[in-house]
């Protein structure tokens, strides 16, 4: 049984300026043939289960092209042509194949198509002709009906943060080698709810997330039901199809799956009202963690989410973190190559007067002149430790750990959403001996952070990726719950 495997990802914010390019992908994460297997073997990620469980089932894995840039602003459409012409043409030097399995993201947006995987979907169908062909998607994807169309099983996560994607990547590889065998014949009912929800709201680890995927996975546990997903979407794309939708796939048995999609979107329309995110000021958040009697308390900045497209150079926090004098605080990341230089220049226990941040986005807030002390400079590799992603590489580029007073600022080279404790280990600072930590993060750290942390604050900070979708003009997506009134049912 040979399957062929890839990806071509992007979380695309349309609310940043900042266009992506095929360098962006290239300097991402790019790999072709053979590398994907050594990049992707043995770590906690989708393609690493569906490998492991490949070789565990006689599965040859024909790896082809997988890619994924940092999440930002719209894909270049020559930069999607390039990516995708060499998809298809790999596809088709494969040989013989009896499937195909794709790890995509699910929220891409090109010059020219809102939903990009509907159109490398379409793509991948016509040249494949009816061989199966199973997709994997985040948890933040804009389903569409092209999507559901094209795909003949479409997972999604389960968990957010994302630390279901080694099992995910397990459950991919089951389903096609039991569709290729002839033990499921899988029939799918997708449902698209009028609901945006921005991203604290939709953390798996507590309510009223945690409550519907125990509903979603009941529901999954029926006889006849091969797997169900519940997609949030991802509200920072202002497209039409942006929002909730529900998947429910079951064994030959199309009017099961209709009836539980619509058993489980009338339940999610049901808990709307739930789904609304509760964010504090910067100043209410630093008096709170002034006052705490334990430590660290984390400041989740996702306005600057470098995860969901914020440029991570946002200054908000630590401006008020510097004014306020605040005693033990730690600001990562905040990317600013030319911080990153100046500091490196002067050295070690050395001073030097840098413009940090404030560079890519005004909405982001002004840089910030500051004279610093420069504590540690790295070369801002590490390994992911934490349970999402672990034992992923991860790069943060050449890095630097600049002290203004007692606030200690991560200057690095590169964005990165720092969701892993490694990221303050690496630099040399134990996360539990700090009583702030400001994270450019929206729910991804608390994977690593919740069992560590004092508590956790959601702030409310200008960006590209507020929690706050009413700060968004929207042009583009239907009419969805709570920005149109006028939406009383879900259908």
């Amino acid at each position: 049984m040979r399957i062929a495997t890839g990806c071509i990802g992007h979380e695309t914010n349309t609310f940043s300026p900042v266009a992506t390019g095929i360098d962006n992908f290239k300097q991402g994460t790019y790999c072709v043939g053979a590398e994907i297997v050594a990049e992707f073997a043995a770590t906690s990620t989708i393609t690493g289960g569906f490998l492991e469980r490949a070789a565990d089932l006689g599965i040859e894995a024909v790896p082809l092209l997988w890619t994924f840039a940092t999440p930002s602003g719209t894909v270049q459409q020559a930069a999607y042509e390039m990516l995708k012409a060499d998809f298809l043409a790999r596809l088709g030097e494969a040989g013989r194949l009896d499937g195909v399995f794709l790890d995509l993201h699910g929220a891409m947006v090109t010059q020219a198509h809102e939903d990009a995987e509907g159109d490398l979907l379409r793509a991948v169908r016509e040249q494949v002709g009816d061989l199966p062909i199973v997709v994997t998607l985040d948890l933040h994807a804009n389903i569409t009906a092209a999507m559901a169309e094209y795909a003949d099983v479409i997972i999604g996560f389960d968990t957010y943060p994302h630390v279901d994607c080694y099992e995910r990547g397990l459950e991919g590889a089951q389903i096609i080698a039991d569709m290729v065998t002839g033990e499921i014949r899988p029939t799918m009912a997708y449902r698209q709810l009028p609901l945006l929800t921005s991203p604290p709201s939709q953390c798996s680890l507590r309510p009223p997330m945690s409550e519907a995927i125990a509903r979603l996975h009941e529901l999954e546990a029926r006889p006849g039901v091969v797997t169900a997903t519940l997609s949030m979407g991802f509200p920072f794309a202002d497209i039409h199809d942006a929002g909730c939708s529900v998947l429910v796939t079951t064994n030959g048995d199309q009017a099961l799956a209709d009836e539980c999609a619509d058993e489980f979107a009338q339940y999610m329309w049901d808990q709307r009202e739930a789904f609304r995110a509760e964010l504090v000021s910067v100043q209410e958040a630093i008096e709170f963690a002034r006052r705490s009697e334990g430590q660290p308390v984390v400041l989740a900045e996702g306005s600057d989410n470098p995860g969901g497209g914020g440029p991570c150079d946002g200054t908000h926090i630590l401006r008020a973190l510097i004014a306020a004098d605040f005693q033990g605080a730690v600001v990562a990341i905040i990317a600013d190559p030319e911080s990153v230089a100046q500091a490196i220049a002067a050295g070690v226990g050395e001073e030097v007067e840098l413009e940090v941040g404030g560079k890519s986005i005004a909405l982001h807030g002004e840089p910030v002149a500051l004279c610093g002390y420069v504590q540690a400079v790295t070369d801002g590799n590490f390994v992911n430790k934490g349970p999402m992603a672990r034992g992923k590489r991860a790069q943060m580029g050449r890095t630097a750990v600049v002290r203004v007073g007692a606030v200690e600022i991560i200057l690095t080279e590169q964005r990165l959403q720092p969701f892993d404790a490694e990221v303050l280990r690496s630099v040399g600072i134990e996360p539990v001996d700090r009583k702030l930590i400001a994270l450019k993060s929206a729910v991804h750290f608390r994977a690593d952070y919740t069992p560590i942390a004092q508590a956790i604050l959601e702030v409310d900070t200008p960006g590209v990726h507020s929690p706050n979708l009413s700060s968004y003009d929207y042009k583009k997506v239907r009419a969805v719950y709570p920005l149109s009134g006028e939406v009383v049912a879900w259908r």
